[in-house]
Order: structure tokens, then C-alpha cells, then sequence
């Protein structure tokens, strides 16, 4: 079964560091549609202390309709964020859960690479679950030396509830792929996005390869529950 879902990507035109038009936007989605994506979760970079969370929901809202106008329905469209978690995420009296995946429990995080994932961090993802009902995503877990270095952490944060997401063009890197397949098959890695910004940089292609390792390097019941924990965010 291919990979179906994708649930970190930077196609929103002109919001981030991705794509920069809309014409550049609808490359991408096409070029994931080919590698048999079925929906697409649109997460640009949310700087929680550079921005304020309305003036971010403004800019991507405003590009979310210019894109989805031109899109039809050949492809579902999810609306998030990739947010920095900064002690100023929780000076906002707005709803957090309009970050979170279609306004789900689910927010898609991201730390200082350097995190140690104890301390202040631990606290944030403290608060995001406990005062706030938020079920963090850790994007891009293989960004993380600290994480793939000592697995006992992050079976502490999967067992706290964290679903942890890596991106599918990691998989083509050698010899970061043989890591991230082990972890892959051995449950460390719920979810996969491309994490593209363009044709280039995190290319959707991405995709058909790793999904091209399922019976091979990675058994057809990992990605049957790769594509189950996709789907059940959005029930």
C-alpha cells in the first residue's frame, strides 16, 4: 500500500520558506498526487517569537483560500502549522487548537535542535497536553541528535502520547536511511511527511521511494499503520 497521507508540507504560496506562487504550489500538489497522496496536510512555519499567532492565521488563512480556489477536489487539503513552541505560544488568549490540524487536538512541533528534551522543553510539551488539550506531532524527529541518539527519550515521549512524524526524503539519505527504517519497523515513527518546500528542496518524489521499501526493507503492515495513524487524526 502506497503512503497516502502527507503530513508536513510547506506548499502554501507565499506564507514561509516553501512555495513561493501558487502556480508553484499546484506543481507540488501535483507531483504528490503522482506518488498516490490522497490528502495533504499544509503546515507552513509558525515562529511563535517573531509573530503573534492572529497575524499568522491571517496571513495563512488568506493564502489557504487562494489555493484551495484553484485546487478542486482532486486532492483533500488539511489545514495546520509547523509551530516553533516558544514560551510566547502561551501568551496567546486565542485558541491554540487553530494551529493543530484542522483545528483537531493534534499540533505538529517543533523544538531547538539542540533540545536535550528535558527541562523547559518538557515543560512546554507539559503544558501543551495538560493545560491546553494538545496532542503534540514532533516534526522531523531525525533533526534531533539528542533523540536519535538515546531512543529511551523518545520512547519516554511516545509513551507520554507525542506521535512522532519523519520526512520521507530522509529515507533516500545514506546511511540516515538505515536508522530511520529500523526505527521505522520498530514503531518509533508514527507518521511521514515530505516536509517540501519545493521541487528540489524535500522533493515530493520522495514519497514513491520510500514507498517503493514496503515489502522489501519495510514490512506492508508498517505503512498499512502509517496510513491508519494519518486517518485517525482527523476523526
Amino acid at each position: 500500500m502506497k503512503l497516502l497521507y502527507d503530513m508536513h508540507s510547506h506548499i502554501l504560496p507565499g506564507v514561509d520558506d516553501g512555495a513561493k506562487s501558487v502556480e508553484e504550489s499546484l506543481s507540488l500538489i501535483n507531483r504528490l498526487t503522482k506518488c498516490g497522496v490522497t490528502d495533504i496536510c499544509l503546515t507552513p512555519h509558525f515562529y511563535t517569537h517573531k509573530e503573534s499567532l492572529s497575524d499568522f492565521l491571517k496571513r495563512r488563512n488568506e493564502a489557504f483560500d487562494l489555493l484551495k480556489s484553484k485546487v478542486g477536489d482532486k486532492v483533500n487539503l488539511h489545514l495546520g502549522a509547523e509551530v516553533f513552541v516558544t514560551k510566547y505560544l502561551f501568551s496567546n488568549e486565542e485558541n491554540l487548537k487553530s494551529v493543530c490540524y484542522d483545528s483537531t487536538d493534534y499540533m505538529l512541533t517543533e523544538f531547538s535542535y539542540s533540545s536535550t528534551f528535558s527541562g523547559e522543553t518538557m515543560n512546554y510539551i507539559s503544558k501543551l497536553m495538560n493545560n491546553h488539550g494538545i496532542k503534540p506531532i514532533l516534526a522531523h524527529v531525525e533533526r534531533y541528535p539528542y533523540l536519535m541518539k538515546h531512543l529511551d527519550v523518545l520512547e519516554e515521549l511516545i509513551y507520554m502520547g507525542v506521535m512522532i512524524q519523519s520526512n520521507a526524503c530522509s529515507f533516500t539519505e545514506f546511511p540516515l536511511k538505515i536508522r530511520l527504517t529500523k526505527m521505522l519497523k520498530n514503531g518509533y515513527i508514527q507518521l511521514i511527511g515530505s516536509d517540501a518546500h519545493s521541487l528540489t528542496r524535500n522533493s515530493p518524489d520522495a514519497f514513491s521511494a520510500l514507498s517503493a521499501l514496503e515489502g522489501k526493507k519495510i514490512p506492508k503492515d508498517v505503512f498499512d499503520d502509517i496510513n491508519k495513524n494519518s486517518k485517525e487524526i482527523f476523526m
